[in-house]
């Protein structure tokens, strides 16, 4: 006699696929995997950024100048720690390349701030401006070569007033123009 499948309440319930049994933990799992992987690759293209930033000659340039003047080693309460750049903008276009960043300082005394706007011409950069700017109020100048503070404040080149447009020239033969 040959064996006999049970019947009825006595028969075995077909095994489901892995997806019907796993679904409930599979999905929240894989969008949780999108995100994180998302969030690296934001954080190595940002790191990447920075460093690439931070190997930059304008920027080391600019932090060995802060750090060699004895006016902001006096300030800030001697070696300070440069903190993470702001307000960067870098352009290259036909061998000229223009940055100009703001650095904050930490010091053990105070604390201050490193602007810097530079352009590079073949091999060195050229520092149009160039200070620290102290909690306090006190600005230090390291383009200037003397020793004495200097009175004039230089407006930093990210702070300028935009000068006004010329106005518009009238064309020969339009002369009931309308401007609103």
């Amino acid at each position: 006699m040959p064996p006999t499948m049970p019947e009825g309440d006595y028969a075995p319930v077909p095994r489901q696929g892995w997806w019907s049994r796993n679904w409930k933990w599979a999905v929240p799992l894989g969008c949780l995997g999108m995100l994180g992987s998302c969030f690296c690759f934001a954080a190595i293209a940002v790191g990447w950024g920075y460093s690439s930033f931070k190997d930059m000659g304008a920027y080391t340039d600019a932090i060995a100048e802060a750090q060699e003047d004895p006016h902001v080693q006096q300030a800030l309460g001697g070696t300070f720690k440069a903190g993470f750049p702001s307000n960067t903008q870098v352009s290259s276009a036909n061998g000229h390349t223009h940055a100009e960043f703001v650095v904050p300082l930490d010091g053990p005394k105070a604390d201050g701030t490193l602007h810097a706007v530079a352009d590079k011409n073949g091999e060195a950069w050229t520092f149009s401006t160039l200070y620290v700017q102290v909690q306090d109020g006190q600005r230090i100048d390291l383009l200037d070569t003397g020793n004495a503070p200097s009175d004039e404040q230089e407006v930093p080149h990210e702070l300028e007033p935009e000068a006004p447009e010329p106005p518009a020239q009238k064309k020969p033969g339009h002369d009931t123009d309308i401007e609103l």
